[in-house]
């Protein structure tokens, strides 16, 4: 599939792997006659393929405007993405199967600076211009909503214990996490993992890849996936760069990040693996929810 499109779109490459852990694109990893090694990424569902345009603009946008490297396409189509590898390694690449990290360095303390200076420069993004490139527009309650739906349906379609049912209904209903505006609404990534975190040898952040689930949003969806990574330091030292970059997280913003993070990495997963037909997420989710 991967060689047929991109000969197809004038890209001749032979492929060295496919990674199949993207929930939206299937991706080939592949090389050229000359050696020059690509990246290509194949929707999985046409409403991902309505998203391609509009994340090439953000990438584009983008790009004058953060310290690390984002990917530049050369093929740009519904059916097919192709850019040039970008240097560096991945810092946790998922494993396919268990969904853990594969960590192959230590995280240093500078990569959350970095990482906080990001965020901050996405957040600082105005939002009307980003809309203007076709990027999602959430309704600042679509979260909320979202989360009591998954709640709702977690309770009767996944084994959730009764405490974590108390504690996450209390969060959900409380006004004082929420945001209150349509202004409090951000440009993010949503999906700061690390296996879309860029890093050198020395763990320097480097660049960031996979910006399909951009949307204006929550500026809280920043921080989960850290969070989920690197635990409460971790969080702490992203959000403690976040703040000297000029970030200005909300009230109640750390312990919503806390709430969201272990929901989104637990009963979110499990209703996405129920509504893809993903066993192993679901699996995955049981497991967590039973630690």
């Amino acid at each position: 599939m991967f060689v047929d499109l991109a000969r197809k779109h004038g890209l001749h490459v032979r492929v060295l792997e496919v990674d199949e852990t993207g929930w939206d694109f299937q991706v080939g990893h592949a090389v050229d006659s000359e050696g020059v090694r690509w990246v290509l990424r194949v929707p999985r569902r046409p409403e991902v393929s309505e998203l391609i345009a509009g994340e090439r603009r953000l990438l584009e946008f983008l790009r004058p405007r953060l310290n690390v490297a984002l990917p530049r396409w050369e093929i740009c189509t519904s059916e097919l993405v192709a850019y040039r590898r970008l240097p560096d390694s991945p810092l946790g690449p998922e494993d396919p199967v268990t969904l853990a990290y594969q960590w192959w360095i230590d995280v240093p303390g500078e990569l959350f600076r970095t990482l906080g200076e990001v965020v901050a420069e996405l957040h600082r993004a105005p939002a009307a211009e980003i809309a203007e490139l076709g990027v999602p527009v959430s309704a600042r309650t679509a979260l909320r909503s979202e989360a009591d739906d998954h709640l709702r349906r977690g309770i009767s379609e996944l084994d959730v214990p009764e405490s974590r049912v108390r504690r996450w209904r209390e969060w959900i209903d409380d006004d004082r996490y929420w945001i209150g505006d349509s202004a409090g609404l951000r440009l993010v990534h949503a999906d700061l993992h690390p296996g879309h975190l860029l890093v050198d040898d020395s763990g320097m952040l480097t660049g960031i890849l996979d910006w399909t689930d951009a949307a204006v949003d929550d500026p809280a969806l920043d921080f989960i996936a850290p969070r989920w990574a690197f635990g409460e330091s971790g969080l702490d030292r992203l959000l403690a760069a976040y703040v000297d970059a000029g970030g200005r997280p909300r009230e109640h913003f750390r312990a919503h990040i806390e709430q969201l993070a272990s929901f989104v990495f637990t009963v979110s997963l499990g209703i996405h693996g129920i509504d893809t037909g993903h066993d192993g997420y679901v699996k995955i989710a049981q497991e967590r929810l039973r630690e």
